[in-house]
């Protein structure tokens, strides 16, 4: 364990580090939920007309296990930006997949996830009517794929308390109690509180498939929402380094996910042609996908980072290897992270997730649940005032800070707290938690709080300015009903009417 293991010969060569052993604030989650609910927090872009599109045949890309799948891309121009952002598929059919932050903070938010996942498969499966026609507000889903990865890709070259498995942690493996290299090693009824896991569920962790599917003329939803929490609610004893936008990478882009005869990667099936493909992120960090030249995309110059895990580097912001992920500058030598581009380029469409659906990148919707304030500062005709949120300058030194009735927050990068000399200043803290500035609290066990998830924050803006497809809420909030109902609106808006 810590040795990196050579892959495939057509992949960049990477030389391990040898392997460290270092120590990681356990930062232990003690939220507790509450009965007050506060106002909306979930931020989407406004309403907009769905104009019917006809979904083109994929490109066949070739993929190779290991190797990222992407189409022949050119240098960006206005041909290559799509004409509208407009676009919807006949197939009354979706592709979710839930990225779950399984890190030792997370069981109080795992267990709100778990309980708001009958609100996203009522909305989908029987829409709200509209009282003024007495008709659905938007088609019914015909069919559901639901998919769960965790955030756990290991810390190649180092070992590293809480990252069971080094070299790739779950690897972006659906279903990760079945397929994990890591969490086989903490599966989650090993520390799952009483009653947060439903009946249905067993410790075998063969009891079910790499996804779920549903379909409305034969699934019960009751039952379909179990085993969806069954496969979701993956406990806490992953690695505290996440990889929330990497680990979606290496599922949906590394892997072959998608539904061809042939296919024999452990994610085949998942994302078919036809289908609307949704991401969710579930998490109260920042993304730390660091750059692993074994996962570079082909023809894209790669500088391996993975020396950031190695406690005794003198090279990055920090000694601190949580805080080596908040106080870089962006773009600098101390910056261990993927560019942005390689999960979303507006105006590389056959770059990174929109990747998946050729010619059509408007049936990607791309959602979080993270380290960001409850309340968001609102654009002028209605969604989230990004620039203020994230600031306009590339160092993100000019990003929202404010006074939440929990207490201070911010979304700042580089922004330390005074009070307290390991993190940041929390992005949110739980939603009717108590904060006392005389004696401000620096643990979870006293007031639960997220930390700036700055990262995965820009990849919603890009959804959300280039295909109206971006949905963004707080994990603070006690109850994420209201992101999921916001959630469904976006995946059936790309239903044809």
């Amino acid at each position: 364990m810590g040795n990196v293991i050579h892959r495939l010969a057509l992949m960049v060569t990477l030389t391990a580090c040898a392997p460290r052993v270092v120590t990681v604030d356990p930062y232990a989650d003690a939220g507790t939920p509450d009965a007050r609910v506060s106002p909306v927090d979930v931020a989407v872009s406004a309403d907009v007309p769905v104009v019917p599109i006809d979904v083109p045949a994929p490109v066949d890309t070739g993929a190779r296990l290991d190797v990222p799948v992407v189409s022949e891309d050119v240098p960006a121009s206005p041909v290559d930006v799509p004409s509208s952002p407009l676009g919807c598929t006949r197939s009354g059919s979706a592709d979710l997949l839930f990225v779950v932050d399984n890190s030792n903070s997370m069981a109080s938010n795992q267990a709100n996830l778990a309980r708001s996942f009958s609100v996203l498969i009522e909305q989908l499966a029987s829409p709200p009517v509209d009282p003024a026609t007495g008709h659905p507000m938007y088609p019914p889903i015909r069919s559901l794929q639901i998919g769960v990865i965790s955030t756990d890709l290991g810390t190649p070259g180092s070992t590293v308390p809480s990252c069971a498995n080094s070299d790739i942690g779950d690897d972006g493996r659906l279903n990760p109690i079945r397929n994990g290299e890591s969490l086989r090693r903490h599966q989650p009824w090993t520390s799952a509180p009483a009653g947060v896991r439903p009946a249905r569920c067993t410790n075998d962790p063969n009891q079910y498939p790499s996804f779920l599917s549903f379909t409305a003329a034969s699934t019960t939803p009751a039952e379909f929402r179990d085993d969806v929490v069954c496969n979701a609610y993956l406990s806490t004893g992953g690695c505290g380094l996440e990889q929330q936008l990497e680990s979606a990478y290496r599922a949906l882009l590394v892997r072959d996910p998608r539904a061809r005869p042939g296919n024999t990667d452990p994610n085949a099936g998942f994302v078919r042609d036809d289908a609307v493909l949704g991401i969710v992120m579930l998490t109260d960090e920042e993304d730390g996908s660091v750059r692993d030249c074994r996962y570079a995309e082909p023809g894209v110059p790669c500088t391996d980072a993975i020396e950031v895990y190695d406690s005794t580097s003198e090279r990055w912001a920090s000694r601190d290897l949580n805080l080596r992920f908040y106080l870089y500058t962006p773009g600098s030598g101390q910056d261990p992270t993927w560019n942005v581009d390689r999960y979303i380029n507006p105006a590389r469409p056959s770059r990174g997730f929109t990747s998946l659906k050729p010619g059509a990148p408007q049936l990607v919707v791309f959602g979080a649940i993270a380290g960001v304030p409850m309340s968001l500062p609102p654009r002028s005709g209605g969604g989230v005032d990004w620039d203020t949120l994230l600031g306009r300058s590339p160092t993100g030194m000019d990003g929202y800070t404010g006074m939440s009735a929990e207490g201070p927050v911010s979304m700042r990068q580089r922004n330390m707290d005074p009070s307290c000399p390991s993190r940041v200043v929390p992005a949110c803290r739980r939603e009717g938690s108590s904060y006392d500035p005389a004696r401000p609290a620096c643990d979870t066990m006293v007031q639960y709080f997220a930390l700036p998830s700055r990262r995965v924050a820009q990849v919603v803006r890009r959804f959300d300015e280039t295909y109206r497809n971006g949905v963004i809420g707080s994990i603070c909030r006690n109850d994420y009903s209201e992101f999921m109902r916001a959630f469904a609106r976006q995946v059936t808006s790309r239903f044809c009417p």
